[in-house]
C-alpha cells in the first residue's frame, strides 16, 4: 500500500508540468544569484576605480535590465547586455536584407559571434580604469595578463548567462526574462535604499517621499496592466464557415506592440557609446570632442536624454514590426483560409496590416516617450532625480515581464486541461 502511494505521488509529480517548470526556474535563479556574487579573482576587492567615474551610478541602472552590475566586479558583471545588443544589431541586418536564405542554426551562430565581439568591447572598456592583482602564468608576468584574464572571465560569465537563460527557456518559465526580472528587483531595492539613506530625509519629508513613490509605482503598475492587455481587434472571417462563432474571430494587435522592449534594449544600447568612447579616450585622451561626448552622453545630460529618446522611438517602431510582421500575418491568414472583410488576401492584406501596425507603433512610441523619455528630458542635469526616473522605468519593465510570465503559466494550465481531455 505504501509503495502504491509513493508511486502515485511520483506519477503526480511527473505529470505536473507547471510545478516542474517552476522548480527549474527557482533552481536557475539560485544559480544566477550565486554567480552574481562570485568575485573576479584578478581584480582587488575595492571600488576605488569606480569613484572616478561619473557614469557609474547610471551604468548600474542601465545594466540592471540585462542582469549585470559594476558596483562590484563579479562573474556576471556584463550581464546579458552583449546578447541583447547583438539581437538588435542582427535584427537591423535582417530588416535590410543583408543576410538572406540563412538557416536558423547559422543565424544563432552569427548572433553568438556578434555577442562575443560586443562582449569583448564592453569588457575592454570596463577594465580600462581597473587595477589588477599581480600573478604569473607559465613564467610570464605582465600587467596586461591580469587584464586579459579579467576580460576572458567577464565574457565567459556573459555566455554562462546566455546558456542559463536558454536552459530556463527549455525547462523553466520566462527564459531570459527571469534573469532580468531577478536582477531588476534586486537593483530596485538596493537603489531605493541608497536613495533614501543618502538623501538625508527625515520625519514628515521622508514619509511624503515614500508615499509619493508608492502611489506613482501603483499607478504605473495599473497602467502597465491596462496597456499590456489593451488591443486592437481586427475582425477576420473564414471561407465557407458561417456560424455564430466565426463572427467572433479576430486578429489582435496590442496598443503597445513593442511592449517593454524599447526600455530594455534602449538602456542596453545606451551603454555601448560609453564603452566605445572610453576606449577611444585611452588612445586620444586630449581629444575635445571625445571628452565632450563622454561628459554628456549619460542620461543625466540633455544630449544623452535626447539620444535615449531617439532610441526609444526607433525601437518602439522596430519591435512593433518584429512582434507583428505584416508579411507573416498576411501569409498565415491566406494559408488558413481567413480574410479581413473588404480586403483582398495577399498583398492588400499585408498593406492593410502594415498600416494598422504603424498606427499602433506610433501610439506605443508616444506612450514610451511620456513614461520614459519626457521625465529624463525635464530632469536633465539632476543625477539623483534621473535615478528615480530609471527606477520607475524599471518598475514598468518588471510589471510587463511578469505579465508575460503569467500568460505563459495560464497557457500551461490550459494545455494541461486539454491534455487530460485528449
Amino acid at each position: 500500500m505504501l509503495i502504491m502511494n509513493v508511486n502515485f505521488k511520483r506519477l503526480k509529480w511527473k505529470n505536473n508540468t507547471l510545478l516542474q517548470r517552476m522548480l527549474w526556474t527557482l533552481f536557475f535563479i539560485i544559480v544566477y544569484l550565486i554567480g552574481r556574487d562570485v568575485p573576479v579573482f584578478t581584480v582587488p576587492l575595492n571600488e576605488s576605480f569606480l569613484e572616478t567615474s561619473a557614469t557609474t551610478t547610471l551604468l548600474n541602472q542601465l545594466l540592471s535590465v540585462s542582469g549585470g552590475q559594476i558596483s562590484a566586479i563579479t562573474l556576471f558583471s556584463l550581464g546579458l547586455s552583449p546578447w541583447m545588443s547583438s539581437m538588435i544589431l542582427w535584427r537591423f541586418v535582417s530588416v535590410f536584407g543583408l543576410m538572406k536564405n540563412v538557416t536558423a542554426a547559422k543565424v544563432n551562430r552569427n548572433q553568438l559571434l556578434l555577442a562575443l565581439g560586443i562582449a569583448g568591447i564592453q569588457s575592454y572598456g570596463l577594465t580600462m580604469s581597473m587595477s589588477f592583482s599581480e600573478f604569473a602564468f607559465w613564467g610570464i608576468q605582465s600587467p596586461f595578463l591580469g587584464r586579459l584574464v579579467t576580460m576572458l572571465l567577464l565574457v565567459a560569465g556573459t555566455f554562462s548567462l546566455i546558456w542559463l537563460g536558454n536552459a530556463n527557456g527549455r525547462r523553466g518559465l520566462g527564459g531570459m526574462m527571469i534573469i532580468i526580472i531577478t536582477n531588476m528587483i534586486l537593483a530596485f531595492i538596493t537603489n531605493l535604499m541608497t536613495y533614501f539613506s543618502t538623501g538625508q530625509f527625515m520625519g514628515e519629508d521622508l514619509a511624503i517621499r515614500i508615499g509619493a513613490l508608492i502611489i506613482v509605482l501603483f499607478i504605473l503598475i495599473m497602467l502597465a496592466v491596462i496597456t499590456f492587455r489593451a488591443e486592437l481587434r481586427i475582425p477576420i472571417f473564414r471561407i465557407g464557415i458561417n456560424t455564430a462563432y466565426s463572427n467572433k474571430s479576430y486578429l489582435p494587435i496590442r496598443i503597445l506592440p513593442a511592449g517593454s522592449m524599447p526600455f530594455m534594449y534602449g538602456m542596453t544600447l545606451m551603454m555601448l557609446p560609453v564603452y566605445i568612447i572610453s576606449i577611444f579616450l585611452k588612445f586620444f585622451p586630449d581629444e575635445p570632442h571625445l571628452l565632450y561626448l563622454y561628459q554628456n552622453i549619460g542620461l543625466s545630460q540633455r544630449i544623452g536624454a535626447l539620444f535615449y529618446i531617439i532610441l526609444l522611438y526607433l525601437l518602439s517602431v522596430g519591435f512593433a514590426y518584429y512582434n507583428y510582421d505584416p508579411y507573416e500575418l498576411a501569409k498565415g491568414l491566406r494559408q488558413n483560409g481567413e480574410y479581413i472583410e473588404d480586403i483582398v488576401p495577399g498583398r492588400d492584406t499585408q498593406k492593410f496590416l502594415s498600416q494598422k501596425i504603424f498606427i499602433m507603433s506610433q501610439i506605443g512610441a508616444v506612450y514610451v516617450f511620456l513614461v520614459g523619455g519626457l521625465p529624463l528630458l525635464i530632469l536633465a542635469g539632476q543625477d539623483q532625480s534621473v535615478s528615480i526616473v530609471l527606477l520607475i522605468n524599471n518598475g514598468f519593465i518588471v510589471a510587463t515581464l511578469m505579465l508575460t510570465i503569467i500568460e505563459q503559466i495560464n497557457t500551461l494550465r490550459m494545455w494541461k486541461q486539454y491534455k487530460d481531455l485528449i
